[in-house]
């Protein structure tokens, strides 16, 4: 057993919590083993068999979910993050209903997109059959429809039309919709795995812990990195984990070191109205011409050109650009 400050991890499966208490947690966040022969290996080198036949990892999934339910109270929501691949399209589906047949009530399912127009980690397909696949779901469950409760606000995003302020809401927030874009920060692999092959941002579990109200435990039955842990750290919840094959030094710097800034999300609509803006302030603006330029310079003002034109924006200064770019041919 492992205690960081209020967050707990037991170093065993959670097929059978016996430590926690019946109706005790308000949050489980987890995303499970995707059974596809990724690495697992512990402090001591043992290595999780990811490699079960079909109808074993789903009885073992089946397991840890009814455990889920009974430290789960009545108020309680359950996100699990699974997606599938090229090779076991369906597979999340099934994973889902495990938790279904235990009693669990499905509420809906939330998109996790995680990589945007080239920002964030997904893993390249490289070849012709099929497209990269960027998303994986999060789908959410309560045990009791009546009692859970949620604020979409908590993590909303600011009216892009300000008249809608005072008409649908008091404050520049409104609900971001079941599509979270959570791109990963770093894009090569030794630094988004670290030792484990599949963890999540912790802007996951950010997320899906603040939006349950009067939340106060959380819980990841399948810990990995400790990146939800790492979430209800910061948050100022108590969490509890288990995780059978741990990287004990890799979970405790998680956690102990865990920071989030929680920025919102670039409007479109916001984008396009501060280029135009930009660009009618730089009508003035006179390039030097006199001295030629970098290759850095030349990749960057392409890129402002590309831009400008994609929203077909008109002005002297895209003219300039242009010019500028030419002489430097």
């Amino acid at each position: 057993m492992l205690t960081i400050q209020n967050q707990t991890i037991f170093f065993k499966s959670s097929e059978h919590m016996d430590e926690l208490q019946d109706n005790s947690i308000d949050v489980i966040i987890t995303s499970p083993p995707y059974n596809r022969g990724k690495q697992y290996i512990s402090d001591t080198q043992e290595e999780y068999n990811d490699s079960l036949s079909e109808q074993d990892y789903l009885t073992f999934l089946t397991n840890v979910w009814k455990e889920c339910y009974r430290v789960a109270n009545q108020k309680a929501v359950f996100f699990l993050n699974i997606g599938d691949s090229a090779t076991d399209q369906g597979k999340s589906e099934k994973v889902a209903q495990c938790a279904e047949s235990v009693g669990w009530i499905r509420i809906q399912d939330i998109v996790w997109i995680k990589s945007i127009y080239g920002r964030g980690h997904y893993t390249p397909t490289g070849n012709n059959k099929r497209f990269n696949n960027l998303w994986e779901h999060i789908f959410m469950f309560v045990k009791n429809p009546k009692e859970y409760s949620i604020n979409p606000k908590a993590i909303g995003i600011p009216y892009v039309d300000k008249s809608n302020i005072g008409r649908y809401s008091s404050i520049d927030l409104r609900d971001a919709g079941n599509v979270f874009h959570i791109p990963y920060e770093k894009t090569t692999g030794a630094s988004i795995k670290k030792r484990h092959d599949a963890p999540f941002p912790i802007g996951l579990p950010y997320d899906c812990i603040k939006v349950v109200e009067n939340c106060t435990t959380v819980l990841d039955p399948f810990v990995g990195t400790g990146t939800t842990l790492a979430a209800a750290y910061l948050l100022g919840k108590k969490g509890f984990g288990y995780e059978l094959y741990p990287l004990t030094t890799l979970i405790q710097d998680t956690i102990q070191n865990a920071s989030f800034e929680s920025n919102c999300p670039i409007l479109i609509p916001h984008y396009e109205t501060t280029i135009q803006t930009l660009v009618s302030l730089l009508k003035t603006f006179e390039f030097d011409t006199s001295q030629p330029l970098s290759k850095k310079q030349k990749e960057q003002y392409q890129i402002v050109i590309d831009t400008l034109m994609k929203l077909k924006i008109q002005s002297p200064f895209l003219d300039q650009l242009k010019r500028c770019e030419k002489q430097n041919e």
